[in-house]
């Protein structure tokens, strides 16, 4: 997979994976669509991008829960030549289900879930008929694995594993690459936007850089899936080996205290 040269366009780009997913891409000798709603801090982001290799990288803010600013985006990629799409816009909940804003939840599947659906949608074509591409599909550790209060999260997670895997074999034969990468815990902002107070698990969490250098390396070796870091490799791991029941049961025991320590 050759990325210098190549376009690549980042979904939540504003910051953690996604931020570091166009920094790394960008040093490869892509060009780069950076799409978040914060537009400022995409658009400052691109101002550096620019300094180094002019014309090098775009800002599109874009609320991919919103109708209209999803059918900007699927026009902007319908308009140009995307050669990667990394789909990693993403978040979470955490508390007792019913107990959540129901709003909030289907807003997560909405962002989680439709949106990835509609960005690959928008870019199979084009890439089928050059017969070249990739997308990379974030998923998470915690799509092998129900988890007690963060139910809507890890099933979204599960249906972009799923999803991802399936359409990497639909798309084998025309050239097109799908990577599915699975991070465990990592340093972003996800715990803040999902209410989760603290480190939930007390586990140390996967640098960013290190995410996604390997998901890089994954994508060159045309990889099926990634899992990064070796304590996700080994949640994942003792998630397969352990009956669903027990490990479920064994997750809502790790989750309880932040639990508490929320309702606090």
């Amino acid at each position: 997979m050759e990325i210098r040269g190549a376009h690549a366009l980042i979904t939540g780009a504003s910051a953690g994976i996604g931020l570091e997913f166009a920094k790394q891409l960008h040093q490869a000798g892509a060009s780069v669509t950076l799409v978040a709603r914060r537009v400022a801090a995409i658009q400052a982001q691109c101002d550096q991008f620019n300094a180094l290799r002019v014309g090098s990288a775009r800002a599109v803010g874009a609320d991919l829960t919103a109708r209209a600013d999803m059918q900007k985006v699927i026009e902007y990629i319908r308009g140009q030549r995307i050669d990667i799409l990394v789909n990693n816009a993403g978040r979470g909940s955490f508390g007792y289900f019913e107990e959540l804003d129901i709003e909030d939840e289907i807003s997560e599947i909405e962002l989680n879930v439709s949106a990835t659906l509609r960005l690959a949608h928008a870019v199979i074509p084009q890439m089928k008929a050059r017969r070249m591409g990739a997308i990379i599909s974030l998923s998470s550790v915690a799509g092998f694995q129900p988890i007690p209060y963060m139910a809507t999260y890890c099933a979204t997670k599960a249906f972009n594993f799923f999803h991802s895997m399936a359409l990497r074999h639909e798309l084998k034969e025309f050239g097109v690459r799908v990577l599915t990468v699975c991070p465990g815990p990592t340093e972003t902002e996800f715990s803040g936007v999902a209410r989760v107070p603290g480190q939930p698990t007390g586990a140390r969490r996967d640098s960013v850089e290190a995410v996604v250098s390997e998901s890089l390396r994954a994508l060159r070796a045309n990889k099926p899936f990634v899992v990064t870091g070796l304590r996700s490799k080994l949640m994942v791991w003792g998630s397969r080996l352990t009956p669903k029941e027990i490990s479920t049961w064994l997750t809502k025991k790790m989750l309880a205290s932040s639990l508490k320590s929320k309702k606090q």
